[in-house]
């Protein structure tokens, strides 16, 4: 519930429901007390009892400016600068205020018969005390969701600054070990080769470009940009690497954050290759009832270059830190280094267009 009255357009409907429901009941309640009843003979309608309308007057007169003067006045400015203890001093000077002026009222501009002139003064003061304390609780909860709403832009802010600087990290990263990758296959491939590889190449930098700048992106393109450079290691490796993709389930609906998977394939093929013998990568794509299962599984050779490389680790550290930021309670991520084996496996919970 506080989640969603941090939303502006919740904290409106709130404000709205809460002031209709307010006055409704302030101004209605009257309308079932005894000494109405006893003069409902009389006066069937409220409109035409003077006591009823003396009590509306009254209210709009006295009530609703002290009701508003210290939501709207008191507490953003007085209380949000001064503190509580000025806060305390305005609103009981505002009260004995409004006192006088319901008094005034009430002897000289609203005397609808003899008695109304000789009600003693504490009885309107009750009123003043009960909707201040109301106007301090409902100010003090606004101001409260104020804050609150602030701290959650400054947060999700810095998240995005935290966001945009690990996709610059992946981004160059990625680049350079694709560039390897071209540069090996135009050394030893023919021209037709190099010419599709740079096709691929630019479809991949189109996707870098373009997509990753943007919060989610359609489970589609993320996968087009796995197989994309699947494709691409699979003209650099030719057989002698075995690659194994299997993909199952619809990608309708669905979208993630852009450049999230890519790690885990790009980790597999830099440490799945070259130390290896008869070496294999097995990827799993799988997406059931909204959630993907995504498996990364390669092997390991007796000299791992993942031990001294200190860059290896750069890429699934920055993914471990977007889930965490972006699928707090909807992923489950295991990482598996095992003797020969090195096997990722992550459960992601989608989310919907």
């Amino acid at each position: 519930m506080w989640k969603a009255l941090l939303q502006p357009k919740s904290q409106r409907t709130f404000k709205i429901l809460f002031n209709l429901i307010l006055w409704g009941l302030w101004i209605g309640l009257p309308l079932l007390s005894p000494v109405h009843q006893s003069h409902s003979n009389e006066h069937p309608h409220p409109h035409q009892n003077p006591e009823f309308t003396e009590h509306i007057w009254l209210e709009i007169c006295t009530v609703v400016p002290l009701f508003y003067t210290i939501t709207l006045v008191l507490i953003p400015i007085v209380f949000r600068k001064g503190g509580v203890l000025q806060y305390i001093v305005a609103v009981i000077l505002l009260v004995i205020s409004f006192w006088f002026i319901q008094y005034f009222l009430m002897a000289y501009v609203l005397p609808f018969d003899e008695q109304s002139m000789e009600w003693p003064t504490l009885n309107g003061f009750f009123p003043l005390i009960m909707i201040t304390g109301i106007a301090s609780t409902y100010g003090l909860l606004l101001e409260f969701i104020t804050i609150e709403a602030r701290n959650e832009e400054s947060k999700n802010e810095q998240m995005k600054s935290e966001l945009s600087f690990l996709r610059s990290q992946i981004s160059p990263h990625f680049i350079f070990n694709v560039l390897n990758s071209i540069v090996y296959l135009i050394r030893t491939q023919a021209d037709k080769q190099a010419e599709d590889v740079t096709i691929r190449l630019s479809n991949l930098m189109r996707y870098m470009l373009y997509d990753s700048d943007q919060a989610m992106i359609p489970l589609s393109k993320e996968l087009e940009y796995l197989k994309n450079y699947i494709d691409l290691q699979k003209m650099r490796f030719e057989d002698d690497v075995k690659i194994e993709f299997e993909q199952v389930g619809t990608l309708l609906n669905s979208v993630i954050e852009p450049m999230l998977l890519i790690p885990f394939v790009e980790n597999a093929f830099k440490h799945g290759v070259g130390f290896v013998v008869d070496p294999i990568i097995k990827i799993r794509f799988v997406v059931e009832e909204g959630i993907l299962n995504f498996q990364v599984e390669n092997k390991k050779g007796d000299r791992d270059p993942m031990v001294k490389d200190e860059s290896s680790g750069i890429g699934l550290k920055n993914v471990r830190r977007r889930l965490e930021l972006l699928y707090t309670g909807r992923h489950v991520l295991e990482i598996q280094d095992l003797e020969r084996d090195f096997k990722v496996v992550l459960r992601l919970k989608l989310h919907k267009i």
